[in-house]
């Protein structure tokens, strides 16, 4: 006994295991506390408003990935293999951080011309304008930083403070029917709020300095984050746009009821997040170092990853109408059938992102992209296809489905014709 407890800590301590627990705590956070406020907001809302609000995010996903670009990946991936060098973290930091805020500039004015020439979009400005909040969140968020330093008790810090002050003011600020602006605006600010609170560790603690970066060293990060950009931006476009052309053809309603669900599956998706981010600068030393260790590190891990999605994926598909009702309320019975159809989708998605760490963390961007891109092309021709025989909104969750198992097959048959000549390049 003394023995096993002395391995559970040793386990405990292990920095990848610390990181993981803590980043699996931000997520856990991230689903739990808004579903505290969930059930309270579709029972004030309705499904109506939830839809309205489900378009506003759906806007804002396309400006969040364009200033995400690649960096996601690209940063700390470099910040990782560096980060023994400050001077070195800092040029790195300032330079992605200047690229971001020019991408952010072009986004404004692409928002701003939309606004104004699309009649659809203009009467509801004030919902579009007061979720592009979220974007200037995520362009200011150093959560890419502290993940290549492995300093995710950072991040769990900034991601709490947000969290909590969020959902009390929900509570406070939304009442009524007609209160969808300010629900839309607390989700938003929520991720500007953590980024706030992430930019005064990252130069108060961790002593990160700003640098005047140059116009090659900028150029450089966008080369290096464009085939990540290609494929990363590809899968949060692909799903708002979805959104987007659910909005055209279907009512407000429709929209809530699609939304309502998706918020499920991705509360469940997300809990992969947590063991990538921890893993991923890991598995990226591993790659240039030791690439066999690397690959036999990922195979035992697969297996651990897979098997809690799976149990959760069966639960959502036998239990949906009974999760539905208690969550969002009798209003969003539609929401259920959307559900089941989505219920594997977590555990497909799980195998598949190891597979894709895989591929980004060996050196693979380039194959990993044409694979989304594929992907992101084969989407719309599949949502065209299904449209023409089921409602707008079932076509829309079963595309997801079907997409979601294309990029689990296509990256594991990657995988597995790949794998030997990692093994050979390294034995030569």
């Amino acid at each position: 006994m003394p023995t096993t407890r002395m391995a559970l800590l040793r386990l405990v301590r292990h920095r990848l295991v610390k990181d993981s627990l803590i980043l699996y705590g931000v997520q856990i956070s991230g689903y739990l506390l808004p579903f505290i406020t969930q059930p309270y907001l579709a029972r004030v809302l309705g499904p109506e408003n939830i839809g309205l609000i489900g378009l506003g995010s759906a806007m804002a996903i396309y400006f969040v990935s364009a200033v995400e670009y690649g960096f996601a990946i690209t940063g700390p991936r470099q910040i990782a293999i560096a980060q023994d060098e400050p001077g070195m973290v800092s040029k790195i930091y300032s330079t992605i951080v200047a690229c971001r805020i020019a991408l952010l500039a072009i986004s404004i004015l692409i928002l701003a011309g939309v606004l104004l020439t699309v009649s659809k979009y203009r009467a509801h400005w004030a919902l579009y304008a007061i979720s592009f909040i979220q974007v200037c969140g995520w362009c200011l968020s150093p959560n890419w930083l502290m993940q290549g330093l492995q300093r995710m008790r950072y991040v769990a810090a900034s991601d709490y403070t947000a969290k909590i002050v969020s959902v009390a003011l929900v509570f406070l600020l939304v009442r009524y029917r007609g209160d969808y602006l300010w629900a839309a605006g607390l989700q938003a600010s929520g991720f500007f709020l953590a980024a706030l609170v992430g930019l005064a560790f990252v130069f108060r603690v961790l002593h990160v300095r700003l640098v005047v970066p140059s116009w090659e060293g900028m150029r450089e990060q966008m080369r290096l984050g464009w085939p990540v950009f290609l494929s990363m931006a590809s899968i949060p476009i692909v799903a708002s746009s979805n959104t987007m052309i659910l909005g055209y053809l279907a009512s407000d309603a429709q929209v809530g009821y699609l939304a309502s669900a998706m918020r499920l599956i991705i509360a469940l998706r997300a809990l992969v997040n947590p063991i990538n981010s921890a893993v991923y600068p890991h598995l990226s030393k591993l790659a240039v170092r030791s690439p066999l260790e690397g690959v036999d590190f990922l195979v035992k891990r697969l297996f651990w990853v897979i098997l809690p999605f799976l149990a959760g994926s069966f639960v959502l598909f036998f239990f949906s109408p009974w999760i539905i009702h208690i969550v969002f309320g009798r209003e969003f019975g539609e929401a259920g059938v959307l559900l089941r159809i989505m219920a594997f989708t977590p555990c497909i998605y799980a195998a598949s992102t190891c597979f894709g760490n895989y591929m980004l963390a060996f050196g693979f961007e380039k194959e990993w992209s044409k694979i989304i891109l594929r992907l992101s092309v084969l989407n719309f021709i599949l949502l065209g296809i299904l449209l023409r025989f089921l409602a707008p909104a079932r076509a829309v969750a079963l595309t997801t489905t079907l997409i979601d198992a294309g990029a689990l097959f296509f990256c594991a048959l990657f995988f597995s014709r790949t794998v030997a000549e990692v093994k050979q390049r390294q034995a030569a």
